[in-house]
């Protein structure tokens, strides 16, 4: 009991200090028109990686079966490299113009980010048996949905 206090602790605290943090000098521009959706790609990074530690905290217990800790793990590869080619090509628009350009690209990429984070959700948290275990991590998939929609936001 009182580690499911402890990972719901970390897991709250990793999504609220996740909100505070902004992008760096590097990313794109701050009158990019696709800034919200940088950072939001960045916040979906964050929450990856804090699925993936609870995944391996829950794993360690023998609160979920190693064929989910399995399927989870391969749903999370899928959503994180759909992620890193958008935040890569997000970094890449540095004007206006080019965001105008890019907006298919991004919205493609979008799309597949998306898929992802469907099919982690569909193949990797409902199946999980254990309900203290779904529910941290149903925790996590809404938080990713929260991020992707402000990501939508930009493909409308």
């Amino acid at each position: 009991m009182k580690q499911k206090a402890v990972l719901t602790g970390l897991f709250l605290l990793l999504v609220f200090s996740s909100l505070s943090f902004k992008c760096d000098g590097n990313s794109t521009p701050p009158d990019s028109p696709w800034r919200p959706a940088a950072k939001a790609a960045d916040d979906i990074a964050i929450s990856i990686n804090t699925m993936i530690k609870v995944k391996r905290a829950l794993a360690k217990q023998g609160t979920i079966t190693p064929a989910e800790e399995k399927a989870m793990t391969v749903a999370l590869l899928k959503l994180n490299t759909a992620d890193k080619t958008l935040v890569n090509r997000i970094k890449m628009v540095k004007s206006a113009t080019d965001a105008n350009a890019q907006k298919p690209n991004l919205c493609s990429l979008f799309g597949t980010l998306s898929s992802a984070l469907s099919d982690l959700n569909q193949s990797g948290v409902m199946p999980i048996a254990n309900p203290s275990a779904k529910t941290q991590l149903t925790n996590i998939i809404n938080a990713l949905n929260a991020s992707a929609a402000i990501i939508a936001v930009q493909c409308q």
